[in-house]
């Protein structure tokens, strides 16, 4: 693959798309965080963009009893 002349590793299109739903699960856990009414809604989608994974797990395990947002 090769952009403006200079090629590129197969990998990237991957690598995008890997960002692309991180960015998309740190939105969705600062807009659910925010429905809810919690103070630290930005601090959730921030280090979800930073940690990923451990984040999102963390807030799943600390509102599974509270249901949906509404």
């Amino acid at each position: 693959m090769t952009l403006f002349g200079v090629s590129l590793p197969w990998s990237l299109p991957l690598t995008f798309v890997i960002y692309g739903v991180v960015v998309a699960v740190a939105v969705w856990i600062y807009r659910d965080a925010r429905a809810r009414g919690s103070r630290y809604a930005i601090v959730w989608g921030l280090s979800t963009l930073l940690f990923t994974i451990i984040p999102v797990l963390a807030y799943l395990y600390l509102h599974r009893d509270t249901g949906p947002a509404r």
